[in-house]
């Protein structure tokens, strides 16, 4: 694999389109309204992107007044990079795709503290915990994890708030290694 498909995926205003189209699909002019920073022309350069990786696709189109508006939702097997795809990106490249991770989710914490701020009541935090787990504990955790997330994963309603979570598991370097 190239690093195409990760490039597609890792880019913050297309992680901020698959946000959206995460937690359903959209027209061009729903995610206008969810990104309103981002201009009419770029939004459609970046959904060209996301379809060209194939991380997203078109799943309706109707005519409406002489043009075609298309309906966009995750194509959900390609979404997510595997572990195999991610396995040929060099160590320049890891670190540029989790840079553009980490300034992403600064840019959402930048806008947050733009608003009405109440961190008690908003559930805002962040902290590291290191976990000391064999292999087998690690996939246990990560299946708990995965069922934690799932039971969570709500529709969005007008009584909930959007909160973004972000986790990175970073072990620690091998003894031994150079």
């Amino acid at each position: 694999m190239s690093s195409s498909k990760a490039d597609a995926i890792l880019h913050p205003i297309r992680m901020r389109i698959i946000q959206e189209l995460a937690s359903k699909p959209c027209t061009v002019q729903e995610l206008l309204q969810c990104l309103q920073d981002v201009p009419q022309a770029t939004l459609y350069r970046h959904l060209n992107t996301l379809k060209k990786a194939e991380v997203i696709e078109a799943i309706k189109a109707q005519k409406i007044r002489g043009t075609v508006e298309k309906t966009y939702a995750l194509a959900q097997a390609s979404a997510i990079l595997s572990g195999e795809e991610v396995q040929h990106l060099s160590k320049t490249e890891h670190l540029q795709h989790f840079m553009n991770f980490y300034t992403m989710l600064a840019k959402e914490f930048e806008a947050y503290l733009e608003g009405d701020v109440n961190f008690e009541k908003d559930g805002f935090g962040y902290h590291q915990l290191p976990l000391h787990l064999s292999e087998s504990e690690q996939q246990a955790f990560l299946e708990d994890y995965k069922k934690l997330i799932d039971k969570y994963q709500l529709k969005p309603r007008e009584d909930r708030r959007m909160r973004t979570m972000a986790v990175s598991f970073i072990p620690e370097r091998q003894r031994g290694e150079n």
